[in-house]
């Protein structure tokens, strides 16, 4: 019994230095550490824990949905004062598409931070586009909830926007 608390320990205390790291690597600093967690926490590992179906990233994937569709949009209506609303629609969904948050993704190795069950790692999870767009939503999601909109229009502009030509597909 003892070895299963010991296990527990270090596994708890990998990923929170596996969470700094991703702190440090985004440039933005939690105070609610539980919210990145939250964001970095996939279904299968949720399931897999029984943990209650909140704890896992899907509604701040949800959330981070919305805010990348605002700051993207705001975006494409400054930089673009010619370009016609379906233009404008039709450039955003290429640049907010799944592989284009996945490209973004693989730049920060979202996928290494990830917390996914047995089953979803075994069978490549944190390379898989729909894995790790979900989890760049969530964790703008969480950015959003922890640090404001400020924080989370930074995070967007310096992670998904710049550099925009190589990312629209």
């Amino acid at each position: 019994m003892q070895w299963r608390l010991f296990a527990a320990q270090r596994r708890e205390k990998e990923m929170e230095n596996n969470l700094k790291k991703l702190e440090q690597t985004i440039g933005y600093q939690f105070t609610a550490k539980s919210l990145l967690e939250q964001a970095m926490t996939h279904s299968s590992y949720a399931n897999e824990h029984r943990l209650d179906h909140s704890r896992c990233n899907e509604r701040l994937e949800f959330l981070g949905d919305a805010v990348l569709e605002l700051v993207s949009s705001e975006f494409l209506f400054h930089n673009n004062p010619t370009l016609p609303e379906g233009q404008l629609t039709k450039t955003r969904a290429s640049m907010v598409c799944e592989p284009a948050l996945a490209f973004c993704a693989r730049d920060l190795d979202l996928g290494n931070y990830l917390l996914l069950g047995k089953g979803e790692d075994a069978t490549g999870g944190r390379k898989r586009e729909s894995v790790t767009s979900d989890a760049m939503e969530a964790l703008i999601g969480a950015i959003y909830l922890d640090g404001g909109f400020a924080n989370a229009k930074e995070f967007i502009h310096r992670f998904i926007l710049k550099d925009l030509e190589n990312k629209k597909l």
